[in-house]
């Protein structure tokens, strides 16, 4: 599905490393805060130039819960967490059965605090992993949640990083609790001077990681 042009092979090796450690730590954070066990499947790591998004966002019909997070520091941009409406449902289900006292809720704010917390976790162990390997301080702002049709999230938010922005990043995993397999979408979306930047981070950790293979 990706339609790469930024990064070599090798490179995006490196990134998926990179997004797997995160995705190993997000499982954790998210196993504590649930007090069950949460899996999390390895992600697959995806790269589009922002003139063709990925093919699940052009779909106007297509219902999704999202965040939306500004990125700042050494990169700069926006981030998304993205999960399609019925799997947010299934989701606030889990939620429910695991949290404490969240059966008595019934969903009331459940929905609401725990896709918030949900991608603040995501943002978070990505962005360290940026930190640790690339070392590039990056953070990330407090989520803005937003349901609607997919459209309008693009035309909200998204829409207006593409004009400034050469690729997106894109990772899709599938979070299991309690045996159902919740998928998700997490979007970094650079702006172009961060691209390039993080683009020549990946390489020199690479390098200094692995040595240059070339040699």
């Amino acid at each position: 599905m990706s339609t790469n042009e930024l990064l070599s092979e090798e490179q995006m090796d490196f990134l998926r490393e990179m997004v797997n450690i995160g995705a190993g730590n997000a499982a954790d954070a998210f196993s504590q805060m649930l007090h069950t066990t949460v899996d999390l499947s390895i992600p697959d790591v995806y790269i589009f130039p922002s003139t063709k998004p990925p093919p699940f966002l052009k779909d106007p019909a297509v219902p999704f819960a999202g965040t939306s997070m500004e990125m700042v520091g050494d990169v700069r941009g926006r981030l998304f967490f993205l999960v399609l409406d019925e799997q947010k449902n299934r989701l606030i289900g889990l939620i429910e059965k695991a949290m404490p006292g969240g059966e008595n809720r019934g969903g009331v704010g459940i929905d609401l605090s725990v896709l918030e917390e949900l991608a603040n976790i995501l943002a978070g162990v990505f962005l360290v992993s940026i930190h640790d390997f690339c070392r590039l301080n990056v953070y990330h702002s407090v989520p803005d949640l937003k349901t609607d049709m997919i459209q309008s999230l693009i035309e909200e938010s998204i829409a207006g990083v593409l004009r400034e922005t050469a690729q997106i990043i894109l990772i899709e995993s599938s979070f299991v609790i309690v045996g159902e397999n919740i998928r998700t979408y997490f979007l970094i979306v650079p702006d172009l001077e961060s691209t390039r930047k993080l683009v020549t981070s990946i390489e020199d950790a690479r390098k200094e990681m692995y040595g240059n293979e070339e040699d």
